[in-house]
């Protein structure tokens, strides 16, 4: 896990806020209960979440490029926290993210043994 590359979902808009934050912005589904539910109730065609500082920091770190581990040691330094207590609030952020599935977990070709990959060699778990 702590070699993974966390990635950010290419399918979810977010932009930057004039203050630095991140927005993420979920569009509506569009399927027949959404569709029934809207004649009824206001239901906005997007839904925007705005991140606080710390989680704009993670979010940017969800490159593909970055790994777990160095995700960790840049938050426990920068934020003058012991290495268990940045694992551990991180791996929770991160776990929360993936399953509202905003990001994914890269994984290089060696870590992955048997199984596909994607066209870039890289496979989501």
């Amino acid at each position: 896990m702590l070699d993974s590359r966390p990635t950010r979902n290419d399918l979810i808009d977010w932009e930057t806020t004039d203050d630095g934050d991140v927005q993420v912005i979920i569009a509506r589904q569009d399927n027949w209960k959404i569709r029934m539910l809207s004649k009824v109730f206001y239901i906005p065609k997007q839904r925007k979440i705005t991140l606080d500082e710390l989680g704009s920091e993670v979010w940017q770190m969800c490159n593909g490029s970055t790994t777990v581990a160095q995700m960790i040691e840049g938050l426990s330094n920068k934020y003058q926290l012991n290495r268990k207590e940045a694992e551990v609030s991180l791996l929770t952020y991160l776990k929360t993210l993936g399953e509202k599935r905003f990001i994914g977990f890269a994984l290089e070709p060696s870590e992955r043994g048997s199984g596909r990959g994607g066209a870039s060699g890289k496979k989501w778990v």
